[in-house]
């Protein structure tokens, strides 16, 4: 089954001209934007009116690079199985019966996590496994990095107690636990020590995170996959966000399930060989990961210099350096992950992302790195910088209306909806369509199939969840806009961000824990309310959706934390997901074992099983400023 990727696919479709099918229309919608602002902005322009003219484009520009791979990925999704990749194609017909040639590591980094859900997804996926036949050839390692004695004594427990109920049963995969004694590096750290100590015995390794689970037949799927494509290094699923309960997190989980397919077909479609990675729920060549993976230390001082953060897109870029393709395969299915159950945790959890993507800043001058990597660093940088972009623009644009500067209608705050003229017009009708036609496009490609319908509870529901969540999500962006505002000007501040233990688990937050953490919001809320009525009522409600998000924002985020709210909207019927409405065997399994009690001890526990012989090979160590290896192919399609 072994085939090559890159040469099918430019036979069908050269990949300069897929990439110029994405960056085309992009740049031309970004470039329209700017053209219809400036001449929505009517003259003489005075230097603010350039900012705001500068400021609308980048925010215009960024939605039309998300909207428009959407726009691809719908086309691909109405060509149907014709237009699947090729590592997709093949990957439905592998017999996963068969067993592998190789070795794989299933790996598993943990860091002060719920150690009864890790463990129940261990024993999960080893079940799953088993049920897929010989997994001789299969181990799995639960990489711990927690500090916290009482967290790891509570892990050595577990491990005890799967290792008792697996005693006698042959036909599981063996089950290693090794908690390392330093914890440098984090998450890379760790992955790096269990390569340098443990890599040189298997071929290949499945990464995973600690909430993550990941069906047998996909694993093994995987394996075959790379085995039968030796140029590869790296192979990305899509995991689907699950198990929560919160409403926060169903509501989320519900647009993620919705509306990503059709974005990763789309990202999917340009960047081919040259995938993102995202740092979990992936498959990773041991050899070609120590030999180009083991991260630089970026020049200057933390936050933006210093050991790596985010190191998920720096290792494809490093891989892609030496060379080895990267692939993504959208469709694959059969893995999932958890999100955070509320705002202030999730706000959390990207405020460590915005200072590790900001971080990504020092290493885009990289030698040899391709550019569709630097483009994927540049996106995640954009992820974030795009929201001091839009408060900026808020900002400046009240400025102008306040001081009287602006000579006819409300200016480019409006988008031109009160704007005079057909360029006016014209940017108001992109802007609704950059922000709405990706959700009504993936809206239309789920009605247009029964099997998806149903999967969302069918068409009613699915049209009132999806209704209900623009909803919440236009009251919420604004609280996103501000996070990430400070979020990036604290980091190029110097200010430096703590990665500790992400929060699991459906925690609610309480009214007093949110109106302190939301205080910000409010008063800034307060001070654009009163700034949009001293110019006139019809600003105040333009911006009322704003306003109203930032107030209300301490209730929203205290009531949507709640597992009862969560719990009403699935009884009705709203936000659900196909993982719920026809659970696979590893979920229902997963639940099950969530729901039985948690071992005090073990008696008579089996024998713990010695880890496999140590023989340290260090990782090879990058330069950033290297000249180019003999055969790579910087920069080049």
């Amino acid at each position: 089954m072994t085939l090559d990727p890159s040469a099918e696919t430019s036979a069908r479709l050269p990949l300069a001209v897929r990439r110029a099918l994405f960056l085309g229309p992009a740049i031309f919608l970004t470039l329209l934007s700017a053209v219809l602002a400036a001449e929505a902005m009517g003259g003489p322009r005075t230097g603010l009116d350039w900012i705001l003219v500068i400021l609308f484009t980048l925010n215009l520009g960024w939605l039309a690079l998300n909207g428009w791979q959407v726009v691809l990925g719908f086309v691909l999704h109405c060509l149907g199985r014709r237009a699947f990749p090729p590592l997709e194609r093949a990957a439905v017909g592998i017999d996963v019966t068969v067993p592998p040639k190789g070795r794989t590591a299933v790996v598993l980094p943990i860091y002060n996590e719920d150690v009864a859900a890790v463990f129940a997804a261990v024993a999960v996926m080893a079940r799953s496994l088993e049920r897929t036949g010989a997994v001789g050839r299969i181990d799995l390692f639960v990489l711990s990095d927690t500090r916290d004695e009482a967290i790891w004594r509570a892990e050595e427990r577990a491990y005890d107690a799967l290792l008792a109920e697996f005693a006698g049963k042959p036909g599981l995969p063996a089950v290693f636990y090794r908690r390392r004694q330093d914890n440098g590096g984090r998450k890379a750290g760790n992955l790096a020590d269990f390569c340098t100590n443990w890599g040189h015995m298997y071929d290949f390794m499945v990464v995973l995170d600690a909430d993550s689970l990941m069906g047998g037949d996909t694993i093994r799927r995987m394996i075959r996959l790379m085995e039968d494509n030796p140029r590869i290094g790296l192979i990305q699923t899509v995991s689907h966000p699950v198990n929560r309960e919160t409403l926060f997190a169903r509501i989320h989980q519900f647009a993620a399930n919705l509306y990503t397919p059709l974005s990763v077909l789309g990202l999917n479609f340009w960047q081919q060989e040259d995938a993102n990675y995202w740092g979990h729920n992936a498959i990773v060549r041991v050899r070609a990961f120590m030999d180009h993976c083991d991260l630089p230390v970026l020049p200057g001082k933390a936050p933006l210099g210093g050991e790596i953060l985010c190191h998920d897109v720096v290792e494809a870029c490093l891989m892609r350096r030496g060379p080895w393709e990267t692939w993504v395969l959208p469709l694959l299915g059969g893995t999932w992950e958890e999100i955070p159950a509320n705002t202030i945790d999730y706000a959390g959890r990207d405020r460590r992302w915005a200072q590790g993507n900001l971080q990504h800043m020092r290493f885009l001058p990289a030698h040899g790195v391709r550019w569709p990597g630097r483009l994927h660093l540049l996106m995640g940088i954009m992820c974030y910088v795009s929201a001091p972009v839009w408060f900026a623009f808020l900002v400046l644009s009240a400025g102008q209306l306040i001081l009287g500067e602006e000579r006819g209608g409300y200016g480019l705050l409006t988008s031109g909806l009160f704007n005079p003229g057909a360029a006016a017009a014209a940017m108001f009708a992109l802007t609704l369509a950059l922000l709405f036609l990706p959700k009504l496009l993936s809206l239309a490609a789920v009605l247009a199939d029964a099997r998806a319908r149903a999967g969302f509870g069918g068409a009613p529901r699915l049209l009132a969840s999806a209704f209900l969540e623009q909803v919440f999500s236009t009251l919420q962006a604004p609280v996103h806009m501000a996070y990430y505002t400070r979020f990036v000007v604290s980091t190029l501040a110097g200010r430096i961000v703590a990665w500790d233990a992400q929060p699991r688990g459906d925690r609610g937050v309480g009214l007093a824990e949110a109106f302190q953490r939301h205080a910000g919001h409010v008063i800034l809320g307060l001070v654009l309310a009163s700034t949009a009525l001293l110019v006139g009522p019809v600003l105040f409600w333009w911006m009322s959706p704003i306003i109203a998000g930032l107030v209300l924002s301490p209730i929203l985020t205290s009531w949507s934390s709640g597992r009862s709210a969560g719990l009403a909207a699935r009884r009705l019927g709203l936000f659900l997901i196909p993982a719920e409405v026809a659970p696979e065997p590893e979920l229902a399994e997963l639940a099950s074992r969530m729901r039985a009690p948690v071992p005090g001890g073990i008696a008579g526990a089996a024998a713990r099983p010695a880890l496999p012989l140590r023989s340290p090979i260090p990782m090879v160590p990058q330069s950033l400023y290297r000249p180019t290896l003999a055969g790579e192919t910087a920069d080049a399609d």
